[in-house]
């Protein structure tokens, strides 16, 4: 069987993708696609209790699955292809013995493996991050100048990177699989991301006209960052939009 890993990134569809999977798993299945259960909370949850495993994360509950669980669902499965989604497996990027756990674990099963990854421009993506971990109660030093000044001096913070060439170089040290980078703003001003992604997947495409819809951006200006937005997302693009954007075009 070959594996889709969906690995995020955080801030570009994710929770859509992960959503779309679980609810239209019985058309996806018709169509050879299988979509574990294991490792998932909700009907419309994506695989976090994977992440939260391998992570060490305390959220992981062992009552929803982990690794093994997911091993043994794919073992009873005949179809040729399965995907899994969860955008925290991108922190395994940190974790080299997890990520090469999870790897060597599926590949003695006999699987083949491709990681899938969508990327988005620095200066939205830095912004829309940092509401996202403030919300959820993350406090950074000095707040959005302390954040975005980590990414501009180091690249990234906790595990996240605004340097995406960085990023694809640790993560491909330490996996044999191929890792596959797509462009979150150009999928969304073409056909869209679920498109875009059911279509790597290789979803027929019925089942990718169906989720075809007009993509609206997001222009809603964060609160808690429009202060800085004119210092700081010219620096943030001026480090590293041309070399991301080089990475992308491959």
């Amino acid at each position: 069987m070959h594996l889709f890993i969906h690995i995020g990134d955080h801030k570009t569809g994710s929770t859509s993708i992960q959503a779309f999977l679980r609810r239209q798993s019985e058309a996806l299945e018709s169509a050879g696609i299988h979509v574990p259960e294991a490792c998932t909370y909700a009907p419309d949850s994506g695989h976090h209790h994977l992440a939260f495993e391998l992570l060490g994360d305390r959220r992981w509950d062992q009552r929803h699955g982990g690794l093994d669980a997911l091993v043994a669902e794919l073992r009873e499965c005949r179809l040729p292809t399965a995907v899994i989604s969860c955008e925290d497996l991108s922190l395994l990027v940190a974790r080299p013995d997890s990520l090469k756990r999870l790897e060597a674990t599926l590949r003695a099963e006999g699987h083949t493996l491709s990681w899938l990854m969508f990327l988005r421009r620095v200066d939205d993506y830095s912004e829309s991050l940092y509401c996202e971990l403030t919300r959820s109660g993350h406090r950074a030093t000095l707040g959005y100048p302390g954040f975005a000044l980590t990414f501009l001096f180091r690249g990234s913070y906790h595990n996240k990177f605004c340097d995406y060439s960085a990023f694809a170089r640790e993560w491909r040290t330490h996996s044999t699989s191929p890792l596959h980078l797509y462009d979150y703003d150009q999928a969304m001003g073409d056909e869209g991301v679920l498109p875009r992604f059911l279509g790597a997947i290789g979803a027929p495409t019925s089942l990718v006209e169906g989720c075809r819809s007009p993509q609206v951006l997001n222009r809603r200006r964060e609160q808690t960052t429009r202060h800085f937005r004119r210092l700081f997302r010219p620096l943030l693009m001026a480090r590293f939009h041309r070399a991301n954007q080089r990475l992308l075009q491959g």
